[in-house]
Protein backbone atom coordinates (compact mmCIF):
# COMPACT_ATOMS: atom_id res chain seq x y z
CA UNK A 1 0.00 0.00 0.00
CA UNK A 2 1.61 3.15 -1.09
CA UNK A 3 1.43 5.98 1.38
CA UNK A 4 1.91 9.85 0.65
CA UNK A 5 3.42 11.90 3.76
CA UNK A 6 4.33 15.49 2.27
CA UNK A 7 4.79 18.73 3.61
CA UNK A 8 1.93 20.50 2.90
CA UNK A 9 1.74 22.82 -0.22
CA UNK A 10 0.30 26.13 0.91
CA UNK A 11 -3.08 26.26 -0.15
CA UNK A 12 -4.40 29.84 -1.38
CA UNK A 13 -8.21 31.25 -1.34
CA UNK A 14 -9.99 30.64 -4.02
CA UNK A 15 -13.26 29.45 -5.61
CA UNK A 16 -14.03 27.02 -8.30
CA UNK A 17 -14.74 28.24 -11.36
CA UNK A 18 -18.55 27.92 -11.89
CA UNK A 19 -18.70 27.48 -15.52
CA UNK A 20 -17.80 24.07 -16.56
CA UNK A 21 -16.91 22.60 -19.91
CA UNK A 22 -19.67 20.27 -21.62
CA UNK A 23 -19.70 17.49 -23.90
CA UNK A 24 -16.28 16.68 -23.99
CA UNK A 25 -16.81 12.79 -24.59
CA UNK A 26 -19.61 13.41 -27.12
CA UNK A 27 -22.42 15.22 -25.34
CA UNK A 28 -22.28 18.59 -27.65
CA UNK A 29 -21.07 19.12 -31.01
CA UNK A 30 -19.31 22.11 -30.02
CA UNK A 31 -17.94 22.03 -26.36
CA UNK A 32 -17.93 25.25 -24.52
CA UNK A 33 -14.53 26.09 -22.55
CA UNK A 34 -14.80 26.66 -18.51
CA UNK A 35 -12.51 29.97 -18.88
CA UNK A 36 -14.37 32.28 -16.43
CA UNK A 37 -11.97 35.22 -17.20
CA UNK A 38 -12.04 38.21 -18.39
CA UNK A 39 -12.24 37.65 -22.55
CA UNK A 40 -10.23 40.95 -23.16
CA UNK A 41 -7.62 40.19 -20.59
CA UNK A 42 -4.64 41.31 -22.29
CA UNK A 43 -1.51 39.18 -23.45
CA UNK A 44 1.56 40.38 -24.48
CA UNK A 45 5.24 38.50 -25.77
CA UNK A 46 8.53 38.71 -24.50
CA UNK A 47 11.71 36.54 -24.45
CA UNK A 48 11.44 34.66 -21.99
CA UNK A 49 15.14 34.04 -20.00
CA UNK A 50 16.81 30.57 -20.28
CA UNK A 51 15.03 29.49 -23.36
CA UNK A 52 16.90 28.06 -25.08
CA UNK A 53 15.41 28.06 -28.68
CA UNK A 54 15.66 31.95 -27.96
CA UNK A 55 11.42 32.23 -28.49
CA UNK A 56 9.52 34.62 -27.68
CA UNK A 57 6.86 33.23 -24.86
CA UNK A 58 3.52 35.12 -24.47
CA UNK A 59 2.33 36.70 -21.20
CA UNK A 60 -0.22 38.45 -20.18
CA UNK A 61 -0.67 41.80 -18.18
CA UNK A 62 -4.28 41.03 -16.48
CA UNK A 63 -5.77 37.36 -16.37
CA UNK A 64 -9.58 38.79 -15.41
CA UNK A 65 -10.27 37.75 -12.06
CA UNK A 66 -9.70 33.94 -13.27
CA UNK A 67 -9.74 31.38 -10.53
CA UNK A 68 -7.68 28.22 -10.84
CA UNK A 69 -8.09 24.72 -8.74
CA UNK A 70 -5.30 22.07 -8.23
CA UNK A 71 -6.30 18.93 -7.03
CA UNK A 72 -3.82 16.25 -5.20
CA UNK A 73 -4.46 13.89 -2.33
CA UNK A 74 -1.91 15.50 0.12
CA UNK A 75 -2.86 19.13 0.68
CA UNK A 76 -4.26 20.69 4.11
CA UNK A 77 -7.12 22.25 4.67
CA UNK A 78 -5.33 25.31 5.94
CA UNK A 79 -1.66 27.00 4.99
CA UNK A 80 1.20 25.83 6.79
CA UNK A 81 3.51 29.13 7.59
CA UNK A 82 5.39 27.81 10.52
CA UNK A 83 8.26 28.58 8.51
CA UNK A 84 10.07 31.98 7.30
CA UNK A 85 10.25 30.26 3.64
CA UNK A 86 6.38 29.18 3.79
CA UNK A 87 5.84 33.22 4.84
CA UNK A 88 7.72 34.24 1.86
CA UNK A 89 6.18 32.00 -0.82
CA UNK A 90 2.59 33.21 0.45
CA UNK A 91 3.34 36.68 0.41
CA UNK A 92 4.96 36.33 -3.16
CA UNK A 93 1.60 34.63 -3.87
CA UNK A 94 -0.42 36.78 -2.70
CA UNK A 95 1.55 39.58 -4.76
CA UNK A 96 1.32 37.65 -8.06
CA UNK A 97 -2.35 37.02 -7.63
CA UNK A 98 -2.67 41.12 -6.87
CA UNK A 99 -0.87 42.18 -9.65
CA UNK A 100 -2.08 39.44 -12.54
CA UNK A 101 -5.20 39.61 -10.95
CA UNK A 102 -6.05 35.89 -10.61
CA UNK A 103 -6.30 33.16 -7.22
CA UNK A 104 -5.02 29.20 -7.50
CA UNK A 105 -6.43 27.22 -4.46
CA UNK A 106 -4.77 23.70 -3.92
CA UNK A 107 -7.29 20.92 -3.29
CA UNK A 108 -7.08 17.35 -1.52
CA UNK A 109 -9.64 16.12 -3.49
CA UNK A 110 -9.18 12.41 -3.06
CA UNK A 111 -6.70 9.36 -2.15
CA UNK A 112 -3.62 8.72 -4.30
CA UNK A 113 -5.04 5.60 -5.98
CA UNK A 114 -8.59 6.81 -6.84
CA UNK A 115 -7.11 10.05 -8.70
CA UNK A 116 -6.54 8.84 -12.34
CA UNK A 117 -9.96 7.02 -12.21
CA UNK A 118 -11.58 10.54 -11.42
CA UNK A 119 -9.60 12.35 -13.83
CA UNK A 120 -10.86 10.60 -16.48
CA UNK A 121 -14.48 10.49 -15.46
CA UNK A 122 -14.49 13.72 -15.14
CA UNK A 123 -12.58 14.39 -18.50
CA UNK A 124 -15.07 12.15 -20.60
CA UNK A 125 -17.67 14.08 -19.14
CA UNK A 126 -16.23 17.22 -20.00
CA UNK A 127 -17.19 18.40 -16.45
CA UNK A 128 -13.31 18.81 -14.85
CA UNK A 129 -13.43 19.40 -10.78
CA UNK A 130 -10.19 21.03 -10.76
CA UNK A 131 -8.54 22.45 -13.82
CA UNK A 132 -4.71 21.41 -13.31
CA UNK A 133 -4.45 17.53 -11.45
CA UNK A 134 -1.79 15.67 -9.86
CA UNK A 135 -1.52 12.16 -10.67
CA UNK A 136 0.41 9.36 -9.34
CA UNK A 137 3.02 8.12 -11.86
CA UNK A 138 2.16 4.26 -12.34
CA UNK A 139 -1.59 5.94 -13.17
CA UNK A 140 -0.98 7.82 -16.11
CA UNK A 141 -0.13 5.07 -19.02
CA UNK A 142 -3.90 4.53 -19.59
CA UNK A 143 -5.34 7.90 -20.09
CA UNK A 144 -2.53 9.10 -21.90
CA UNK A 145 -3.17 6.21 -24.17
CA UNK A 146 -6.79 7.59 -24.17
CA UNK A 147 -5.25 10.36 -25.46
CA UNK A 148 -7.03 12.62 -22.33
CA UNK A 149 -4.22 15.24 -21.31
CA UNK A 150 -4.05 18.42 -22.50
CA UNK A 151 -0.70 18.33 -25.07
CA UNK A 152 1.47 20.96 -22.90
CA UNK A 153 3.80 21.09 -25.69
CA UNK A 154 1.58 23.16 -27.85
CA UNK A 155 1.55 26.30 -25.79
CA UNK A 156 3.03 29.61 -25.68
CA UNK A 157 3.21 30.42 -22.23
CA UNK A 158 5.75 28.37 -20.88
CA UNK A 159 9.11 27.05 -21.53
CA UNK A 160 9.76 23.22 -20.69
CA UNK A 161 13.63 23.40 -21.12
CA UNK A 162 13.79 25.81 -18.03
CA UNK A 163 15.77 24.69 -15.30
CA UNK A 164 12.41 24.31 -13.18
CA UNK A 165 10.30 21.41 -15.06
CA UNK A 166 11.56 17.93 -14.52
CA UNK A 167 12.95 16.76 -17.30
CA UNK A 168 12.63 12.71 -16.97
CA UNK A 169 8.61 13.77 -16.42
CA UNK A 170 8.47 16.03 -19.61
CA UNK A 171 10.28 12.83 -21.32
CA UNK A 172 8.35 10.17 -19.49
CA UNK A 173 5.29 12.07 -20.72
CA UNK A 174 6.30 13.19 -24.30
CA UNK A 175 3.95 11.02 -26.58
CA UNK A 176 3.47 11.28 -30.57
CA UNK A 177 5.03 14.50 -30.84
CA UNK A 178 3.46 16.33 -27.94
CA UNK A 179 3.71 16.61 -23.79
CA UNK A 180 1.02 15.68 -21.61
CA UNK A 181 2.58 15.82 -18.27
CA UNK A 182 4.96 18.21 -16.48
CA UNK A 183 6.45 18.79 -13.16
CA UNK A 184 8.44 21.62 -11.44
CA UNK A 185 9.23 18.69 -8.62
CA UNK A 186 11.89 16.29 -8.60
CA UNK A 187 11.26 13.82 -5.41
CA UNK A 188 13.79 12.11 -4.14
CA UNK A 189 12.47 8.32 -3.68
CA UNK A 190 13.84 5.19 -2.37
CA UNK A 191 17.04 5.06 -0.54
CA UNK A 192 18.48 3.24 2.70
CA UNK A 193 17.78 4.63 6.12
CA UNK A 194 19.88 3.71 8.81
CA UNK A 195 19.73 3.54 12.59
CA UNK A 196 23.31 5.37 14.26
CA UNK A 197 22.65 3.87 17.52
CA UNK A 198 22.75 0.20 16.13
CA UNK A 199 25.74 1.02 13.87
CA UNK A 200 27.75 2.08 17.02
CA UNK A 201 26.79 -1.04 19.38
CA UNK A 202 28.04 -2.95 15.46
CA UNK A 203 31.22 -1.48 15.34
CA UNK A 204 30.42 1.02 12.91
CA UNK A 205 31.04 4.71 12.92
CA UNK A 206 27.35 6.18 12.13
CA UNK A 207 28.99 8.70 9.88
CA UNK A 208 30.97 6.15 7.73
CA UNK A 209 28.61 5.53 5.47
CA UNK A 210 28.37 8.98 4.29
CA UNK A 211 31.81 9.38 3.77
CA UNK A 212 32.00 6.06 2.05
CA UNK A 213 28.78 7.62 -0.14
CA UNK A 214 30.79 10.93 -0.53
CA UNK A 215 34.13 9.34 -1.84
CA UNK A 216 32.15 7.08 -4.22
CA UNK A 217 33.77 4.13 -2.24
CA UNK A 218 29.70 3.06 -0.83
CA UNK A 219 29.62 -0.49 -2.75
CA UNK A 220 27.64 -3.88 -2.47
CA UNK A 221 30.90 -5.35 -0.67
CA UNK A 222 30.94 -2.91 1.96
CA UNK A 223 27.16 -2.96 2.51
CA UNK A 224 27.22 -7.21 3.03
CA UNK A 225 30.21 -6.13 5.45
CA UNK A 226 27.95 -4.33 7.64
CA UNK A 227 25.01 -6.47 7.15
CA UNK A 228 27.25 -9.04 8.74
CA UNK A 229 28.11 -6.96 11.80
CA UNK A 230 24.30 -5.81 12.52
CA UNK A 231 22.90 -9.43 12.00
CA UNK A 232 22.65 -10.50 15.43
CA UNK A 233 21.32 -13.11 17.94
CA UNK A 234 21.08 -11.23 20.82
CA UNK A 235 20.19 -13.97 23.65
CA UNK A 236 22.11 -16.82 22.05
CA UNK A 237 19.49 -19.00 21.27
CA UNK A 238 20.11 -19.44 18.01
CA UNK A 239 17.55 -17.07 16.34
CA UNK A 240 18.34 -13.92 14.95
CA UNK A 241 16.78 -11.32 16.95
CA UNK A 242 17.77 -8.13 14.58
CA UNK A 243 18.21 -8.23 11.39
CA UNK A 244 20.65 -6.02 9.11
CA UNK A 245 17.68 -4.95 6.96
CA UNK A 246 13.70 -5.09 6.41
CA UNK A 247 12.58 -3.77 3.37
CA UNK A 248 9.45 -3.43 1.31
CA UNK A 249 10.07 -6.22 -1.77
CA UNK A 250 9.43 -3.79 -4.62
CA UNK A 251 11.77 -1.31 -3.34
CA UNK A 252 14.83 -3.53 -2.48
CA UNK A 253 14.92 -5.31 -5.82
CA UNK A 254 13.82 -2.40 -7.55
CA UNK A 255 17.46 -0.23 -6.24
CA UNK A 256 19.53 -3.85 -6.12
CA UNK A 257 18.93 -3.97 -10.42
CA UNK A 258 19.07 -0.27 -10.52
CA UNK A 259 22.49 -0.29 -8.72
CA UNK A 260 24.08 -2.79 -11.04
CA UNK A 261 22.84 -0.59 -14.28
CA UNK A 262 19.72 -2.31 -15.03
CA UNK A 263 16.20 -1.74 -15.41
CA UNK A 264 13.01 -3.37 -15.45
CA UNK A 265 11.85 -1.66 -18.64
CA UNK A 266 13.82 0.34 -20.67
CA UNK A 267 13.55 2.48 -23.91
CA UNK A 268 15.67 2.44 -26.91
CA UNK A 269 16.59 4.71 -29.30
CA UNK A 270 13.54 4.71 -31.61
CA UNK A 271 11.35 5.49 -28.07
CA UNK A 272 10.43 1.70 -28.23
CA UNK A 273 9.88 -0.05 -24.86
CA UNK A 274 12.15 -2.83 -24.45
CA UNK A 275 12.03 -5.80 -21.49
CA UNK A 276 15.13 -5.42 -19.63
CA UNK A 277 15.30 -8.09 -17.39
CA UNK A 278 16.64 -10.55 -19.90
CA UNK A 279 19.77 -8.83 -19.18
CA UNK A 280 22.93 -10.39 -17.06
CA UNK A 281 22.98 -7.45 -15.18
CA UNK A 282 19.49 -7.96 -13.97
CA UNK A 283 19.92 -11.34 -12.84
CA UNK A 284 23.55 -10.75 -11.75
CA UNK A 285 21.46 -7.84 -9.11
CA UNK A 286 18.46 -10.13 -8.46
CA UNK A 287 20.78 -13.52 -7.59
CA UNK A 288 22.57 -10.92 -5.03
CA UNK A 289 19.78 -9.25 -3.61
CA UNK A 290 18.01 -12.84 -3.20
CA UNK A 291 21.54 -14.38 -1.42
CA UNK A 292 21.01 -11.23 1.05
CA UNK A 293 17.71 -12.79 2.23
CA UNK A 294 19.38 -16.25 1.96
CA UNK A 295 21.81 -15.56 4.62
CA UNK A 296 19.38 -14.26 7.00
CA UNK A 297 20.53 -10.47 6.77
CA UNK A 298 17.14 -9.37 5.32
CA UNK A 299 13.96 -10.02 7.00
CA UNK A 300 11.71 -11.89 4.52
CA UNK A 301 7.95 -10.56 5.10
CA UNK A 302 6.13 -12.07 7.61
CA UNK A 303 3.34 -14.23 6.56
CA UNK A 304 0.95 -12.85 8.90
CA UNK A 305 1.52 -9.38 7.72
CA UNK A 306 0.71 -9.30 4.40
CA UNK A 307 -2.49 -7.15 4.28
CA UNK A 308 -2.57 -3.98 3.27
CA UNK A 309 -3.31 -2.72 6.73
CA UNK A 310 0.22 -3.65 7.54
CA UNK A 311 2.14 -3.13 4.56
CA UNK A 312 4.22 -0.79 6.69
CA UNK A 313 5.67 -3.58 8.45
CA UNK A 314 9.28 -2.70 7.39
CA UNK A 315 8.55 1.30 9.04
CA UNK A 316 7.84 -0.64 12.31
CA UNK A 317 10.58 -2.63 12.70
CA UNK A 318 12.79 -0.29 12.10
CA UNK A 319 11.32 2.55 14.38
CA UNK A 320 11.27 -0.68 16.97
CA UNK A 321 15.44 -1.13 16.36
CA UNK A 322 14.08 -4.85 15.10
CA UNK A 323 16.34 -4.04 12.44
CA UNK A 324 19.27 -1.76 11.59
CA UNK A 325 18.57 -0.62 8.14
CA UNK A 326 15.49 -0.57 5.98
CA UNK A 327 15.36 -0.21 1.92
CA UNK A 328 12.04 2.51 2.11
CA UNK A 329 10.76 5.70 -0.02
CA UNK A 330 11.88 9.00 1.58
CA UNK A 331 8.60 10.26 1.93
CA UNK A 332 7.68 7.55 4.62
CA UNK A 333 10.09 8.82 6.99
CA UNK A 334 7.17 11.02 8.21
CA UNK A 335 5.58 7.81 9.05
CA UNK A 336 8.46 6.89 11.58
CA UNK A 337 10.74 9.75 12.32
CA UNK A 338 8.33 11.34 14.98
CA UNK A 339 7.86 8.16 17.01
CA UNK A 340 11.34 7.27 16.67
CA UNK A 341 14.18 7.30 19.93
CA UNK A 342 17.03 6.77 17.70
CA UNK A 343 18.84 9.25 15.68
CA UNK A 344 18.79 7.87 11.45
CA UNK A 345 20.85 8.79 8.60
CA UNK A 346 19.65 8.05 4.88
CA UNK A 347 22.40 6.94 2.51
CA UNK A 348 21.68 6.42 -1.57
CA UNK A 349 21.60 2.14 -2.35
CA UNK A 350 25.00 1.02 -2.75
CA UNK A 351 26.92 0.84 -6.48
CA UNK A 352 27.03 -2.62 -7.48
CA UNK A 353 30.15 -3.96 -9.65
CA UNK A 354 28.65 -3.21 -13.07
CA UNK A 355 26.51 -0.25 -11.82
CA UNK A 356 26.78 3.29 -9.39
CA UNK A 357 24.86 4.39 -6.28
CA UNK A 358 21.49 4.80 -7.39
CA UNK A 359 18.00 5.49 -7.22
CA UNK A 360 14.62 5.24 -9.45
CA UNK A 361 12.69 8.60 -9.88
CA UNK A 362 8.72 8.51 -9.32
CA UNK A 363 7.92 11.71 -9.80
CA UNK A 364 4.24 12.69 -9.35
CA UNK A 365 2.98 13.54 -12.82
CA UNK A 366 0.71 17.19 -13.26
CA UNK A 367 -1.87 17.02 -16.25
CA UNK A 368 -4.29 19.38 -17.52
CA UNK A 369 -7.14 17.47 -19.06
CA UNK A 370 -7.50 17.51 -22.51
CA UNK A 371 -11.44 18.23 -22.82
CA UNK A 372 -10.25 21.92 -22.42
CA UNK A 373 -10.80 23.11 -26.19
CA UNK A 374 -10.27 26.74 -26.05
CA UNK A 375 -6.45 27.59 -26.61
CA UNK A 376 -6.58 30.85 -24.61
CA UNK A 377 -7.97 29.38 -21.75
CA UNK A 378 -4.96 27.09 -21.24
CA UNK A 379 -2.51 29.27 -22.23
CA UNK A 380 -3.56 31.60 -19.24
CA UNK A 381 -3.59 28.43 -16.84
CA UNK A 382 -0.48 27.86 -17.47
CA UNK A 383 1.01 31.34 -17.49
CA UNK A 384 0.08 31.47 -14.29
CA UNK A 385 0.80 28.26 -12.90
CA UNK A 386 4.38 28.89 -13.90
CA UNK A 387 4.43 32.20 -12.13
CA UNK A 388 2.49 29.94 -8.90
CA UNK A 389 5.36 27.91 -9.24
CA UNK A 390 8.60 29.97 -9.03
CA UNK A 391 10.72 30.39 -5.59
CA UNK A 392 9.81 33.48 -3.50
CA UNK A 393 12.42 36.33 -3.90
CA UNK A 394 15.15 35.81 -2.53
CA UNK A 395 14.97 31.59 -2.46
CA UNK A 396 17.12 29.62 -4.93
CA UNK A 397 15.95 26.42 -6.27
CA UNK A 398 18.08 24.64 -4.09
CA UNK A 399 16.81 26.15 -1.05
CA UNK A 400 12.96 25.42 -2.00
CA UNK A 401 13.11 21.95 -2.10
CA UNK A 402 15.65 21.59 1.08
CA UNK A 403 13.73 23.45 2.87
CA UNK A 404 10.62 21.47 2.95
CA UNK A 405 13.20 18.22 3.96
CA UNK A 406 15.53 19.69 6.77
CA UNK A 407 12.86 19.22 9.34
CA UNK A 408 12.19 15.45 8.72
CA UNK A 409 15.68 14.21 9.30
CA UNK A 410 18.37 13.86 12.64
CA UNK A 411 20.85 15.23 10.29
CA UNK A 412 21.61 17.28 7.80
CA UNK A 413 23.93 15.45 5.37
CA UNK A 414 20.60 13.21 4.77
CA UNK A 415 19.47 16.47 2.99
CA UNK A 416 22.73 17.98 1.67
CA UNK A 417 24.37 15.22 1.01
CA UNK A 418 21.84 12.30 0.08
CA UNK A 419 18.80 14.35 -1.00
CA UNK A 420 20.99 16.21 -3.54
CA UNK A 421 22.85 12.91 -4.78
CA UNK A 422 19.09 11.26 -5.34
CA UNK A 423 18.13 14.62 -7.19
CA UNK A 424 20.96 14.84 -9.31
CA UNK A 425 20.15 12.72 -12.90
CA UNK A 426 23.82 11.13 -13.22
CA UNK A 427 22.47 9.18 -10.01
CA UNK A 428 18.67 8.50 -11.23
CA UNK A 429 17.95 5.30 -13.41
CA UNK A 430 15.32 5.61 -15.17
CA UNK A 431 12.74 3.06 -14.81
CA UNK A 432 9.70 2.74 -17.91
CA UNK A 433 7.84 0.04 -16.61
CA UNK A 434 5.37 2.38 -15.16
CA UNK A 435 4.63 3.14 -18.43
CA UNK A 436 3.39 -0.49 -19.01
CA UNK A 437 -0.13 -1.01 -18.41
CA UNK A 438 -1.22 -4.46 -15.73
CA UNK A 439 2.82 -4.57 -15.13
CA UNK A 440 4.11 -3.98 -11.67
CA UNK A 441 7.55 -4.26 -10.11
CA UNK A 442 5.51 -6.85 -7.49
CA UNK A 443 5.24 -9.29 -10.40
CA UNK A 444 8.86 -9.85 -10.03
CA UNK A 445 9.48 -9.06 -6.29
CA UNK A 446 6.61 -10.64 -4.53
CA UNK A 447 7.43 -14.45 -5.33
CA UNK A 448 11.04 -14.06 -5.13
CA UNK A 449 11.60 -12.51 -2.03
CA UNK A 450 8.94 -14.90 -0.24
CA UNK A 451 11.36 -17.78 -1.31
CA UNK A 452 8.20 -19.54 -3.64
CA UNK A 453 10.57 -18.61 -6.71
CA UNK A 454 14.16 -18.68 -7.66
CA UNK A 455 14.62 -15.32 -9.91
CA UNK A 456 15.34 -17.56 -13.03
CA UNK A 457 11.96 -19.22 -12.58
CA UNK A 458 9.61 -16.39 -11.80
CA UNK A 459 11.28 -14.53 -15.44
CA UNK A 460 10.33 -17.57 -17.10
CA UNK A 461 6.90 -17.30 -15.91
CA UNK A 462 6.49 -13.63 -16.49
CA UNK A 463 8.30 -12.82 -19.59
CA UNK A 464 5.68 -13.90 -21.54
CA UNK A 465 2.94 -11.44 -20.17
CA UNK A 466 5.57 -8.58 -19.51
CA UNK A 467 6.43 -8.88 -23.30
CA UNK A 468 3.12 -9.24 -24.36
CA UNK A 469 2.16 -5.82 -22.42
CA UNK A 470 5.21 -4.26 -23.55
CA UNK A 471 4.40 -5.07 -27.17
CA UNK A 472 0.77 -3.31 -26.74
CA UNK A 473 2.38 -0.29 -25.03
CA UNK A 474 4.89 -0.06 -28.35
CA UNK A 475 1.70 0.06 -30.51
CA UNK A 476 2.38 -3.01 -32.24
Amino acid sequence: MVKRRKLIALCLSAVLAASVLSGCGGGSDEPQSTDNTDANAEATEEPEEGNEQGSTLKTYDDLGGMKITIGDWYSADEEDLSSQYAEDTYNYRQEIFDQYNFTIERQKIGVWGDMAEAFTTDCMAGNPRVNIWYLYQTTVAQPLKNHLFYDLGSLETVDFTAEKWNQHVKELMSYDGGIYGMSTEKEPRAAIFYNKRMFEEAGIDPEEPYELQKNGEWTWDKFEEYCAKLTRDVDNDGKTDIYAMASFSKDYFKLAVASNGAQFVSKNADGKYENATKTQNFIDAANWAVGLIEQGYVMRTPTDEVSNADANWTEIRFRDGECAMQTAEVYQVGDFAGSMDDEFGLVMFPAGPNGHMATVPMDNVIVIPSCYTDKEYVEKLMFAYNLYTEPAPGYSLDEVWKNTYYPQFSDTRAVDETLTMMRDDQYRVYDYQPMIIDTDYGDFAYAVEAGAKTPAEQLEEMTPTWDARIKEANGE
